[in-house]
């Protein structure tokens, strides 16, 4: 669930991350719009060699000289497949990327002075979100997990010695992935008891400076959640590199320029739990605009996150904010 860091133990990780004191809060586990720390041609260039690798296995599965494997077809093309698929998904996400940057430049040359309509394929009726979409990335994320493990314990169960070590390290790892299995469960029990949800936008794009003013729908048991808090947010993501030499780690952070924080009670909700739960907000001048064409993305988001027994409510809805031309 996405939190601000704030406990001592993280005021490292802050600092490690470039937040700190007087410098925007880090956002833990905040979903984020750039799906890999790297983008356009690099992204295609660090994929090719996982690609061509995939390749390579693969063809070694299935036509190589079965006297010189060392372990079954299947876990060789299993193998083969992690380098291929994340080949693949690196190639493919940065040939979009230099594709869409292209689409944004020759729109926003045709359309001066209205950044919003080259900027993200709005739906000017409002944002969604997905909660069956959010459940089947965690449910394809725990099964990636477990996926990974596969060699390491068939090495464990069936080399003797040594191989022991990659058996506990696997067992270790599986634990770690529980995680993600409870993650599923909490999208699955939230999809279940509220569906997915809806902001629907009173006017198209928000200005800043002026007031934002929205609608709320959640189609399920609204009236069941004993406190909703909606939290405007200016979200800068960027790609941090931590560690040295084989330990450095390249990952999305997300910064928080700016928040503000509507509260609702269970009484008021229980009165828009046949309609739509006005939202309104007022919007900051000086803040940045909406850019989430550029890599990594500046966006606006209401993140409504609500307090109920059995399962809490959580959605997060883009919001197209942008300075008045």
């Amino acid at each position: 669930m996405p939190t601000v860091l704030t406990s001592s133990a993280d005021a490292l990780r802050q600092q490690m991350l470039g937040g700190g004191p007087g410098l925007p809060p880090v956002l833990s586990n905040h979903p984020t719009q750039s799906v890999a720390p790297i983008d356009g041609w690099k992204s295609v260039l660090f994929g090719l060699p996982f690609f061509l690798s995939g390749l390579f296995i693969g063809h070694v599965a299935v036509t190589g000289d079965p006297v010189r494997k060392h372990a079954p077809d299947w876990l060789i093309g299993l193998f083969g497949s992690f380098f291929f698929f994340a080949g693949t998904f690196l190639v493919v996400h940065g040939l979009r990327g230099v594709a869409r940057k292209a689409a944004h430049d020759r729109e926003a040359a045709a359309q001066p002075g209205q950044p919003w309509l080259a900027d993200h394929h709005w739906h000017r009726e409002g944002s969604s979100f997905s909660a069956f979409g959010e459940m089947l990335r965690r449910f394809l994320a725990a099964v990636l997990w477990n996926a990974f493990l596969v060699p390491f314990f068939w090495v464990g169960l069936n080399v003797k010695g040594p191989g022991r070590v990659f058996l506990v390290f696997a067992s270790l790892f599986a634990l770690i992935g529980l995680i993600f299995w409870a993650r599923w469960l909490q999208m699955l029990s939230d999809l279940l008891r509220y569906g997915n949800s809806s902001l629907l936008f009173d006017s198209f794009p928000y200005f800043l400076g002026s007031e934002l003013n929205a609608r709320l729908r959640v189609p399920h048991h609204l009236d069941v959640i004993d406190e909703l808090a909606l939290t405007l947010r200016c979200v800068q993501e960027k790609y941090v590199t931590t560690g040295t030499g084989n330990n450095r780690r390249m990952q999305i952070v997300c910064y928080e320029l700016y928040k503000d924080v509507a509260s609702f009670t269970q009484a008021q909700l229980a009165g828009a739990a046949t309609s739509y739960l006005p939202v309104s907000f007022r919007l900051p001048e000086g803040q940045p605009s909406t850019r989430l064409t550029d890599s990594p993305p500046t966006y606006w988001e209401i993140e409504a996150r609500g307090k109920a027994r059995g399962a809490e409510y959580e959605a997060y809805f883009l919001v197209p904010v942008y300075k008045a031309p």
